[in-house]
């Protein structure tokens, strides 16, 4: 029988794990009803927006409020399943999977973390720039050149509250974790890393690379550091430089 950590290290699954932590059918399961989750929640929401005239096609290509509803339906879906699924076949509470009130070390891991990431996606977005001219930040830039404040707040507060709190509870809570049940730390690190950039694809095809690679950066973050609130003001800190450095420097 695998024994579970006897130390004050949090999370237990990303040190040792009890047999009956992550099973495969119940991570499968998991995983089948997020993805139900979210195409329920788009159909959902858009079947309003255009039953009542709220949105046109045209909104669902620009930063406008019907694509702000559709995040937020998104994020609110996510964590309807994730909340009671993650526990339940994680065998363990969220907190014991590391999600816990700001510690000391939280802070210095995540500051670390935000500067490892700015500069390994930087770097990758800079090498596939200059091999196959493709800028990581075009659909971004697109949205915000002509979005007006109002839009751009919102966007804010889902990219740099709302968002790392879900997509962390997600990549780094559920899938590396479920992966790590079977697999060495590095191969999780690196499928969830990989799935996390192909699930911001709609922000465009340059965004995939580099947000794989601070994926990984999350996950080194996340399973060194014992704590999900690392990974997820991690992520917070690089989502807020970012929109920063596009609404400082595109929006001129």
């Amino acid at each position: 029988m695998v024994k579970t950590s006897t130390s004050a290290r949090s999370p237990l699954s990303p040190t040792r794990y009890p047999r009956e932590a992550f099973p495969w059918w119940g991570s499968l399961g998991l995983a089948a009803a997020l993805i139900a989750a979210t195409i329920a929640s788009l159909v959902v929401v858009v079947g309003i927006l255009m039953s009542f005239n709220l949105a046109s096609p045209k909104d669902f290509r620009t930063l406008s409020w019907a694509n702000i509803l559709i995040e937020l339906g998104s994020l609110a879906a996510y964590l309807a399943v994730l909340v009671p699924g993650l526990p339940a076949i994680a065998r363990r509470s969220l907190s014991d999977l590391g999600l816990r009130a700001p510690r000391g070390g939280d802070l210095v891991w995540a500051l670390g973390g935000a500067a490892a990431m700015l500069i390994v996606a930087s770097a990758i977005g800079a090498i596939q720039d200059a091999a196959f001219h493709l800028k990581p930040d075009q659909v971004t830039v697109h949205w915000l050149r002509d979005a007006r404040a109002p839009l751009v707040a919102s966007l804010v507060v889902l990219a740099c509250i709302a968002a790392p709190v879900v997509e962390e509870l997600t990549f780094r809570g559920f899938l590396f974790n479920a992966i790590l049940r079977y697999f060495p730390s590095w191969v999780a690190a690196l499928v969830s890393g990989v799935l996390f950039g192909l699930a911001h694809s709609a922000t465009g095809a340059g965004s995939i690379a580099p947000l794989a690679a601070g994926g990984i950066v999350l996950a080194v973050v996340y399973y060194r550091s014992g704590s999900l609130t690392a990974s997820i003001l991690t992520h917070a800190l690089f989502n807020t430089f970012t929109v920063v450095v596009v609404l400082v420097f595109h929006q001129q």
